[in-house]
């Protein structure tokens, strides 16, 4: 994949891929450590009703009860409930709100005609003032049934979507990050969801403030975005957690490139003496190569695969350790690969990261974080095909980031970061840069095989 995905951050860190508002966490008081969900915000309580003479809102175990005096007080002629009040629509439902608000500036010593960090999916631009992300999500909750989805404007809606992304795509579906729905059915330990989700991958985030570093690294540029499907979700108990969903494929919220769907099994470990320490696994497998019946455009990235049809198996395994009250460490391997029978060819990837990070004092944390990614190519190169010269080439990067964070109030974070990539095929930009088409602005011919960068950045968030 040549785009970006997902896969948060609270107080006590939370496994990506936890539903936004089901778990407390206290107001953060030091730089947080990601998680797959928005930080719960107590409910604000439902707006009186606006005819005071009403039946009181009913408890759970009061629903018949409830239902019966309804029915009796509209056929004396009673108003139906309105503002807030159960009616056509049932119950009332709790709404919170969330959002944040990302600004940075970045320099790269290439220094690029084009002005940009290639292979950066948030802190693109370089020798730029300017807004990286615009984040807001409402959430509601009526009794066993809640959900939320998040609206992200900035450089990723700007850079994600392919150029030839239809009107539907370009005007709606690049703004939405994820939405939800879920359903606890009368077994409590089992729910159902349904939506738009961000990929439940590793431990970054697609915001500054949940991760431990302002930019994310490889292994999540490498991963996809969103999945759109259902899945169920399984309470195990000690802090044991399993799901099991279908899926369109990597990055396909609006349509398939394929007949075929994707399935996914997690298993998420908390511990639950201390939500500092966690484990998750999680594996996909599904076609991902394109059957071609979207179009018949061989230049589109909808076009058949010549390679024909092949399951892709995805592996991603992370984990946090809180080995000392001001010390963390994370390890996080995410890989995958296609095997073809016919032809016995593999390609796939293996994809290393590991994070650390110590918090001297409650507003001041240093965080450290290395990563590699080995692609072999076979058939083809999973992820760089379009800038090598030899799409089959194995290819080889990595990166080394470290970050000084400082927080002055429980919601701001301000950062200073430094970062060096490096691979061995022209990934990057540097000096001046050509273009693959002159009539297409966009086309840039990466040119050169490592970059460094400086960043500062301010985060807010609520």
């Amino acid at each position: 994949m040549t785009t970006p995905s997902s896969a948060s951050s609270t107080p006590t860190a939370t496994p990506p891929g936890t539903i936004p508002g089901t778990e407390p966490t206290p107001a953060p008081t030091v730089p947080q450590d990601p998680a797959q969900a928005a930080p719960a915000i107590t409910p604000h309580a439902a707006r009186p009703s606006a005819v005071e003479t009403r039946t009181p809102r009913p408890t759970d175990d009061q629903d018949a009860e409830y239902e019966a005096a309804r029915i009796a007080e509209e056929k004396e002629g009673r108003s139906k409930e309105v503002d807030g009040d159960p009616g056509e629509f049932g119950r009332p439902a709790k709404i919170v709100f969330h959002g944040a608000m990302e600004a940075y500036y970045a320099y790269n010593f290439n220094k690029p005609s084009n002005d940009l960090n290639n292979w950066r999916w948030y802190d693109t631009r370089h020798n730029t003032l300017g807004l990286q992300g615009l984040w807001f999500v409402p959430e509601w909750e009526v009794g066993p049934i809640k959900g939320h989805f998040q609206l992200q404007l900035g450089a990723l809606a700007e850079l994600f979507w392919y150029s030839e992304r239809s009107l539907e795509e370009d005007l709606l579906w690049r703004l939405i990050q994820e939405a939800t729905m879920e359903w606890t059915t009368p077994w409590k330990r089992l729910s159902i969801e349904g939506g738009i989700f961000n990929v439940p991958f590793g431990p970054e985030w697609n915001l500054a403030f949940r991760n431990w570093n302002w930019s994310t690294g490889n292994l999540f540029a490498l991963m996809p975005y969103q999945i759109t499907g259902f899945r169920a979700n399984f309470d195990i108990g000690h802090g044991f957690l399993a799901r099991v969903g279908v899926y369109n494929g990597w990055d396909r919220i609006v349509k398939d490139n394929n007949k075929q769907k994707a399935m996914m099994a997690s298993l998420e470990w908390t511990d639950p003496n201390d939500a500092e320490n966690y484990f998750v696994f999680n594996y996909m497998i599904g076609n991902e190569r394109s059957d071609g019946h979207l179009t018949s455009d061989p230049d589109s990235p909808d076009a058949l695969d010549p390679r024909g049809r092949t399951p892709r198996h995805t592996f991603d395994a992370y984990g946090q350790w809180h080995m000392a009250p001001k010390f963390t460490m994370r390890l996080w391997t995410f890989s995958g690969f296609e095997y073809q029978r016919q032809s016995r060819t593999m390609d796939g990837w293996l994809g290393l990261s590991l994070f650390a990070k110590v918090d001297p004092t409650e507003w001041f944390s240093i965080s450290a974080r290395g990563d590699y990614v080995l692609v072999r190519a076979d058939s083809g190169n999973l992820f760089f095909s379009d800038v090598l010269e030899d799409t089959k080439q194995t290819t080889k990067m990595g990166s080394g980031t470290l970050t000084l964070g400082f927080q002055p109030h429980s919601n701001v974070i301000l950062r200073l970061e430094g970062r060096y990539d490096a691979t061995n095929f022209p990934l990057f930009y540097k000096g001046n840069v050509a273009l693959y088409d002159p009539t297409d602005p966009r086309s840039f011919i990466p040119n050169a095989r490592s970059q460094a960068t400086v960043l500062a950045g301010m985060t807010t968030f609520f």
